[in-house]
């Protein structure tokens, strides 16, 4: 994981998705020494509208697959980022 200022994030967000603006968190996907899927997720604190925590918990789950489309709060990712939240948080909700 790596923690980055808002202008490092707005240039790797138009670099590789064609964004030109800041956000909050990037997932890159890179091929492990022995096939495996590894990557780097990438957090800009200044820009997040949520903790860190969940922010490398949102990456992990782009890197396995999951997306969440245009609507976040009603896909199959929000559900399971707040499980893995609640996990944790110690079940403290």
């Amino acid at each position: 994981m790596a923690l980055v200022d808002p202008g490092t994030i707005h240039e790797l967000n138009l670099r590789f998705r064609n964004k030109d603006e800041p956000t909050d968190v990037l997932s890159f996907e890179v091929d492990g020494p022995y096939g495996e899927m590894v990557g780097e997720v990438v957090v800009c604190p200044a820009c997040a509208e949520m903790g860190v925590e969940e922010l490398v918990v949102h990456g992990a789950l782009h890197l396995s697959g999951m997306d969440h489309g245009e609507d976040f709060e009603e896909s199959e990712m929000a559900r399971t980022q707040e499980a893995i939240m609640e996990e944790v948080r110690g079940g403290q909700g």
